[in-house]
Order: C-alpha cells, then sequence, then structure tokens
C-alpha cells in the first residue's frame, strides 16, 4: 500500500512540473509574439520653419514682371474738310459726305453740291448721272454706294447712304450735323442756326432746295484722328 502511495504522489508531482513547464513556455511565446513599441521623434516647430524658407540671402531676387506696352495711341489729330449734305425724301434720309485734306476738297465742294442737287429720286432710290471722271463702286451692309472723285492726281470717296427718318426732319439734321462735327472737333449747332442758314451751297451750313427736294448741307474744316469716323446709329 505504502508503495501505492509513493508512486501515485510521484506521478502527481510530474504531472504538475509538467503543466508548470508549458505555461512558463507559452509565456515565453506570447512575449515573443508581442508587438514592438515604436517610437517617433517630433521635430521642434524651429526646426520646420528652416527646413520649409530660405534665409533673406538665399532667396532669388525678386523683378517685377515686364510691363505691358499700353496699346498703340492713335496718331496725332491732322486738318481735314468734310462737306455732307443730307436730303430728306419719303420715309427715308439720303447722306452724301465727304473728309479729305483741306484744299483738295476745298476745291471739288462746288461740284460736290451741284451733283447733290442734280440727284432725282424714283421710288426711294437716287438716280443720278456721274460727272466725267467719276466712278461707282458698289455698296456695302453701311452704304448704298462709293463715288470715287478725281482730286487732282489722288482720288477721294464721296459715300452715299439712307437711314429711316423719323419723321422730324430738323432733329434728324441736327443730331447728324454735330455727330459730323464732332468728329472734326467742332461744336454743335442749335435748331435756330438750322433756321438762319443760308442757300450758299458752300458755306459752312447752308439750307436750299432743288426743286421741291431740300438739301442740308456742311463745309467744315476741323481735325480728324486717326481713329473711326463714325458712331451708330445714324448715318456715316
Amino acid at each position: 500500500m505504502n508503495v501505492f502511495f509513493t508512486q501515485f504522489a510521484e506521478m502527481k508531482m510530474f504531472s504538475l512540473l509538467s503543466l508548470a513547464t508549458v505555461l512558463i513556455f507559452g509565456l515565453m511565446i506570447g512575449c515573443a509574439n508581442e508587438a514592438e513599441i515604436s517610437s517617433y521623434t517630433t521635430p521642434k516647430p524651429e526646426d520646420v520653419h528652416a527646413e520649409n524658407h530660405l534665409a533673406e540671402s538665399e532667396r532669388p531676387e525678386r523683378t517685377a514682371p515686364a510691363m505691358t506696352p499700353p496699346a498703340q495711341a492713335e496718331q496725332a489729330a491732322k486738318p481735314a474738310r468734310m462737306y455732307a449734305a443730307i436730303v430728306p425724301n419719303g420715309d427715308q434720309n439720303w447722306f452724301y459726305k465727304m473728309t479729305g485734306p483741306v484744299e483738295s476738297v476745298g476745291q471739288i465742294v462746288p461740284q460736290l453740291a451741284e451733283f447733290v442737287s442734280s440727284v432725282t429720286y424714283n421710288e426711294g432710290k437716287p438716280v443720278w448721272t456721274l460727272p466725267e471722271g467719276w466712278q461707282e463702286q458698289p455698296g456695302n451692309q453701311f452704304r448704298y454706294a462709293t463715288l470715287v472723285v478725281p482730286v487732282g492726281d489722288a482720288t477721294q470717296e464721296f459715300t452715299v447712304s439712307a437711314l429711316p427718318a423719323s419723321g422730324d426732319i430738323t432733329t434728324d439734321v441736327v443730331i447728324n450735323i454735330n455727330r459730323w462735327n464732332g468728329q472734326l472737333g467742332l461744336g454743335e449747332i442749335t435748331t435756330s442756326d438750322l433756321e438762319s442758314a443760308g442757300e450758299d451751297p458752300t458755306a459752312k451750313l447752308a439750307k436750299m432746295k432743288s426743286g421741291e427736294q431740300a438739301i442740308y448741307s456742311i463745309n467744315i474744316v476741323g481735325e480728324q484722328s486717326s481713329g473711326g469716323m463714325g458712331r451708330p446709329p445714324f448715318a456715316r
């Protein structure tokens, strides 16, 4: 019996030792597999600033961007003469106009005025016979026709155009004459100026009749810039 208890005690002790060994081995494996703790170094703010900013002495020289040159200014105004006439006819106003060198245009103003007076109108369209040397060119969306007139050794354009009449002839005439005056840097006229105008077709401002047809004309001298000559909505 004593031998039996002795063997049982030895077996129990062996089992406990084996269990302890297994536990210790398991703990060792768990510790080995435990994730390692990583550590990071946070840079100081002043170090970050230094890495991302150049010292004043290291900065590239700053240069202003090249300036875009302004648009070329219009050429200086130059003396010019304008002869223009307005002929109301039915529900349209007809416009005849020439602008060019003062002396050259001045020489043919009488011929221009005579031509305008000779024009008749058939079904709202002008009918004319061109003087010798004149040539007619087809019109476009702005002009009914362009008449090329010899002036000395050169030529000048005498434009013909039309616009619907407003029903107030005096207002139409004054507005257009003032616009033309403005193109040569001249002042405006008034209704009174138009009413008191004489019949000399070569005068600065004239009002006359050819048969029953009224004609209003100007013969003005001023300074013309290189910019555009007209502005809508009235005739060029």
